[in-house]
């Protein structure tokens, strides 16, 4: 071709291309508005203003540079709706979508659907925050890929408000070749401000079905998710490779409220050496209710190292652990702690293992970890759950204040019941299998302080209709000598608000994606 030609041609397509932003524009009326390609914030941002609640806004296939903030409203629900990944191109500015008005009882729907978000700088994409409750979010079926080291796709809450964040988060794909974070929750600042545990019911923020896939795991910092500040957090039927799945503790304003992880496939493997024998791949820093279980993990160096993991900060000093002096040690002397004669300081202020109980007591109420069914990919071997004490520091330690067969209870095998007596026969630890491999009696302890919310468990994997109507298992304590009570059933899969659909098309499911149970 010509230098003539080439000229002629590249002009052509800067014609064509200014052309198409200047009759780039928003049109409709009341709860029905389309967005042309190469829409600007500002034309987006009109539209919205003018739309009425529970509107949607379509936008075309083709390319978006957003490069300052898309702002929804406390006072009107919104559905952003994409053509679908791969369709809606967003080059990434900073929190291109916002909210920081958040305030009251939030009933209203918000969905943000249908988007490839792309080559995102480090900082958020998008960030939700106020004092209120949002009951009603969805993020669904997007893309969001290649953002530098540091960069937050969802960031929801902030230390300065408190914020509630409830829904879910589903179908989308988080890649690079760099890990970054997906999602960062920040909760109200204060467990008292959850009347009593929110396991297994829709007060979480749902993690569901999502596929998190990067090259490397260049920076740890930046895990799948992180959760802290009183936040409650459920992650199941994911997918990731290379970055963990975490939660921070105590020492973050309460920590995590309520951590649930099951039903995932969890990967190490490629880019740098460090923990690839999956050691962290679910690593909670400790606070709150914990429950584990279903989870597939994979590693390229064996043998497998502490899968799941969770410790404590304030058994340690705050000088050894890095955490501050006001909020102080868990040893027997702290007010905020329930400081059991002979237990320095057990139990400690929202540790692993407690239920917040709107403040009374403040150091919550006896909820222990479970685990069960999390198997190594490789071997299909148990993988048990380990508590940490990464510190020198004694009397007390981590294991001083979690304590098998009072904070937590792990399943004694990977293998299910065969008879109501094997594996597990109702003393210590936990077991699962069918209904009628429960063992008919069971052992039940009361914890040192009086408290009955404890006892070994059983997983019945032929009972309850949570999971798409079909029977997903439902978790028996030992709440009395031989009396086996419910204490647990996860929340309706897939969650509720997957009803509305999602946009097209929707992301290959994982084929390496694995369910037990």
């Amino acid at each position: 071709m010509s230098h003539f030609k080439v000229a002629v041609a590249v002009f052509a397509l800067s014609v064509f291309a200014s052309a198409e932003n200047a009759f780039a524009s928003c049109s409709g009326s009341g709860v029905s508005w389309s967005c042309t390609s190469g829409t600007t914030v500002a034309q987006v941002q009109a539209a919205m203003n003018s739309a009425t609640d529970g509107a949607t806004i379509s936008f075309a296939a083709g390319s978006y540079t957003w490069d300052s903030s898309i702002t929804l409203s406390n006072t009107k629900g919104v559905t952003l709706q994409g053509a679908g990944i791969g369709q809606s191109v967003v080059t990434a500015g900073s929190s291109m979508i916002y909210m920081d008005t958040l305030s009251g009882n939030n009933t209203k729907k918000y969905r943000i659907t249908g988007f490839t978000f792309q080559n995102g700088p480090s900082n958020l994409i998008i960030w939700l925050f106020g004092s209120g409750t949002m009951n009603n979010l969805r993020i669904d079926h997007n893309a969001f890929s290649q953002f530098a080291i540091g960069s937050i796709a969802i960031f929801l809450g902030e230390t300065g408000s408190t914020g509630k964040f409830f829904g879910v988060i589903d179908h989308n794909v988080f890649s690079g070749a760099t890990n970054f974070m997906a999602m960062k929750a920040i909760g109200p600042g204060s467990p008292d401000l959850y009347a009593s545990s929110t396991r297994g019911t829709a007060s979480n923020i749902y993690l569901e079905d999502n596929t998190f896939d990067f090259d490397s795991a260049s920076y740890l910092g930046s895990c799948c998710i992180d959760a802290w500040n009183s936040s409650a957090v459920v992650f199941r039927n994911n997918t990731t490779r290379n970055c963990l799945v975490t939660a921070h503790g105590t020492t973050h304003n309460g920590g995590t409220v309520n951590f649930e992880a099951y039903r995932n496939t969890l990967q190490r493997q490629g880019g740098d050496a460090t923990w690839q024998n999956g050691t962290r791949l679910l690593h909670h820093q400790g606070s709150g209710e914990i429950t584990v279980w279903g989870n597939t993990f994979k590693h390229s160096v064996s043998p497998m190292g502490s899968g799941v993991s969770i410790t404590h900060y304030r058994s340690a000093t705050p000088a050894d652990a890095g955490y501050s002096t006001t909020l102080g040690r868990c040893d027997g002397t702290n007010s905020k702690d329930g400081n059991t004669s002979g237990l320095q300081g057990w139990p400690c202020w929202m540790q692993p293992g407690r239920a917040p109980a709107g403040g009374s007591p403040q150091y919550g109420v006896l909820s222990p970890i479970y685990a069960w069914m999390n198997v190594d990919f490789s071997t299909n071997g148990k993988v048990p759950l380990d508590i940490e004490n990464p510190w020198s520091a004694t009397n007390p330690s981590v294991a001083t204040h979690i304590q098998a067969g009072r904070d937590y209870y792990d399943a004694v095998s990977a293998s299910a019941q065969t008879s109501p007596t094997s594996p597990f026969n109702g003393t210590t630890g936990m077991g699962f299998g069918t209904l009628a491999n429960r063992p008919t009696t069971c052992t039940h302890s009361t914890a040192p302080n009086g408290e009955n919310g404890g006892g070994v468990a059983y997983w019945a994997t032929d009972q309850g209709t949570w999971n798409n109507g079909a029977a997903g298992g439902v978790l028996y304590r030992c709440s009395a000598t031989n009396v086996w009570t419910t204490a647990y059933v996860p929340y309706a899969y897939p969650h509720p608000l997957q009803a509305g659909g999602g946009a097209a098309p929707v992301p290959t499911a994982p084929t390496n994606l694995r369910i037990v149970g």
